[in-house]
């Protein structure tokens, strides 16, 4: 018992002696798999800095403490206004996931639980507590792992996506080994890890091109851009198809600054104010995780003076209110402003002339995308796109019930509706980058053209 008890003296001294910012994230949960409910990135960022708190008090508590303001910070908690806050535990509570390690064979058991047990919020005086525990089958693995990825709360707070939030934290696991390889897996395995989102044979993901275009590519590029960590995809094919994806990972020059930094909670302030303009909660973070806090702000700013005004129409729908401000260009958000853009095209006709180009490349690939899925699968897109975008009457549904999709007039009908599903919004409204790079891309193509031509002679 002596012997037990200098050991766990030993264990919390250590614990006491790291950093603040350090989080040591026990390896079986760095590759989540949700299995009833999608686990938002900022349930996830919530719940890593619970965990630290909770590793700082100890594997012996039953329950763990905090005032809700070092855990989240943003809302009123004077008021009756917790329903946010309340909605991420919610999601911590009733989602049942699976715990396993990124690497086959690695950790001692596979185990389901929720991310946390139970969630009280507890007034005391003038602030209110958060009280909190975890399932008894993961929480020693949890407060006390003895293999686990050590990362930068601060590091983490800057990814503003799942994907890239997850692919972060698995590879922080790889970093430090020699070959600085990640587990080798089945692509299809990495799909609902890198989202949070169950897998289902509706996803938009169920083909890799999709998949690697809008979820993998774009997570490398930002743990590249943000983090003390760069990351490479690599690929295994069986033959000219994709089978397994694993990543080359290594370590930049130490980027966290000093030693000792408090614990940051997480700002819930933007997504507070996105709510009390009018909008659901999942749709307040996706627009401040696409467009940034400072722009959000600003256009809610735009909106609510709006709805002051006695002399105008009220706002009837907030999110696509917001939606245009934001699309529109005219608001700053938190990223560096790009240089100025060399353009290759000079008149009306020709910026026009690149937009139809672009639509036409757009077309072109929603085409081979659905061509490339199951017929099950286009069967399934093809009942949707009748139920829900199909005129009731006219031409366009006299042609889709002789001609189907097929039809020249109904089809790109239904290529801008299965666009509408699977991209996200605004992606047939090219920005002035896309138009300078397509009109560059065309005339390297013309230059080629002409030079092969000339070789031919």
């Amino acid at each position: 018992m002596a012997e037990a008890s200098k050991t766990t003296r030993r264990s919390r001294s250590t614990k006491a002696a790291e950093p603040d910012y350090l989080l040591r994230k026990p390896v079986n949960t760095l590759a989540i798999v949700p299995k009833s409910e999608k686990i938002t990135v900022t349930a996830r960022k919530i719940y890593n800095v619970m965990l630290q708190y909770a590793q700082r008090q100890g594997v012996d508590q039953e329950r763990y403490r905090a005032r809700l303001s070092e855990i989240a910070i943003g809302i009123d908690f004077n008021s009756n206004n917790t329903e946010i806050i309340k909605q991420y535990f919610r999601q911590m509570a009733t989602t049942g996931v699976e715990w396993q390690s990124p690497t086959t064979g690695e950790g001692a058991r596979w185990s389901i639980s929720a991310l946390i047990a139970h969630a009280d919020l507890i007034q005391r005086g003038n602030e209110l507590t958060l009280e909190w525990s975890y399932a008894p089958n993961i929480k020693q693995e949890l407060l006390d792992p003895q293999r686990f990825a050590k990362m930068s709360l601060q590091v983490l707070a800057a990814l503003n996506t799942m994907a890239s939030l997850v692919l972060y934290e698995i590879c922080c696991r790889y970093a430090d080994n020699p070959g600085g390889l990640t587990a080798r897996q089945a692509w299809a395995w990495w799909r609902p890890v890198l989202t949070g989102t169950p897998d289902s044979p509706a996803s938009a993901y169920q083909e890799y091109k999709i998949f690697n275009r809008d979820v993998v590519k774009k997570a490398v590029k930002k743990v590249n851009e943000v983090t003390d960590l760069e990351v490479e995809l690599i690929e295994h094919k069986n033959g000219r198809s994709v089978q397994d994806l694993q990543f080359r990972v290594r370590r930049k020059q130490a980027q966290l600054g000093p030693a000792q930094r408090p614990i940051e909670p997480v700002d819930l302030r933007t997504i507070g104010n996105a709510i009390r303009a009018g909008l659901p909660q999942d749709r307040a973070e996706k627009l401040l995780l696409r467009f940034g806090a400072k722009a959000l702000d600003d256009a809610i700013a735009i909106m609510n003076e709006r709805q002051r005004r006695q002399d105008m129409e009220p706002v009837r729908a907030p999110e696509k209110y917001l939606l245009t401000i934001l699309q529109s260009g005219q608001l700053a958000t938190e990223k560096e402003a790009p240089p100025p853009l060399r353009k290759t095209f000079d008149t009306k006709a020709e910026r026009l002339k690149l937009i139809e180009q672009f639509m036409a490349n757009k077309r072109a690939e929603l085409s081979e995308m659905f061509q490339e899925m199951p017929e099950q699968d286009q069967q399934q897109w093809i009942v949707r796109f009748e139920q829900e975008a199909l005129p009731a009457s006219g031409a366009i549904r006299k042609a889709f019930q002789s001609k189907g999709i097929q039809s020249q007039i109904v089809r790109p009908v239904f290529l801008k509706f299965l666009g509408n599903a699977v991209w996200e919004d605004g992606w047939e409204k090219p920005s002035e980058s896309e138009l300078t790079d397509l009109a560059i891309r065309m005339k390297n193509e013309q230059l080629a053209t002409v030079d092969m031509r000339m070789r031919l002679r």
